[in-house]
This record gives C-alpha cells, structure tokens and sequence, in this order.
C-alpha cells in the first residue's frame, strides 16, 4: 500500500533538536495520570505550540503531585478552582504561555546525551 507522507525524506532532519530557550503559546492536548520512577503520582502532559515558527511543535512534562507550586501553575492555567481534586480531562485544552529553558543533562559527562527542553513556569493566557 503507498503512503503520502506529505513531506520528502531529504527534508528531515535526522536528529531531534528541542526548541530554543524563550516563551511559546501553548496548548495542553494530552494529560494523563501516571506513576513516576519513585512510585508516587503524577501528571504527563504534552503540549502544542500554537504560533509562530514553532507551531505544532510538542513539548512534554510530567508533574509529580507532591510537588505543589507546579500543580498550582497547572491548575491557573486550566482554570481549575482551589480544590482536592483534579480531573486529567479538566487540563484538556487549557492554552498558556510556557517559559522553555534546557533540562539539565542527567548525566553531565556524557558528551552523546541529548539537550532536552524544560519547562520552567506556567503562566494563563489571556482569555
């Protein structure tokens, strides 16, 4: 069966590269809950860029939720209200605007690790 993949193969670049530290529009479009390394509770999201030269682009977080200035970040941004509780779905959708910096390396020696995106702050867009 033939395929259009709608781009040509030579176009690609062969290699991830995270998107330039600086502040980005963005909307929540997956959040799930999952178990971290340590077992405890979090949240996985991904983002997408809304504009700009980045449209389209994805970034990813995961929160743990003993680690509550996130979660509150989180929760502004989705206008969530003070509260116990939280439903994945409720983040569905939120747009905010995204401070984006480097992730440390995990493992400062190793030359072949990836530079990874972090991101640093959640603030609500305007509505």
């Amino acid at each position: 069966m033939r395929i259009n993949l709608g781009y040509q193969l030579e176009d690609v670049k062969s290699e991830f590269e995270p998107l330039p530290r600086g502040t980005y529009e963005a909307t929540i479009t997956e959040c799930t809950l999952a178990k971290s390394s340590t077992n405890k509770d979090m949240l996985k999201f991904t983002w997408t860029v809304n504009d700009g030269e980045y449209a389209g682009r994805k970034l990813f977080d995961n929160v743990v939720l003993d680690v509550g200035w996130k979660v509150k970040q989180y929760a502004e941004a989705a206008g969530i209200a003070s509260g116990a509780e939280l439903d994945t779905e409720d983040f569905k959708g939120a747009t905010a605007i995204l401070t984006v910096d480097f992730a440390p390396k995990q493992n400062p020696d190793d030359e072949t690790e990836p530079i990874r995106n972090a991101i640093k702050r959640i603030v609500p867009a305007s509505r």
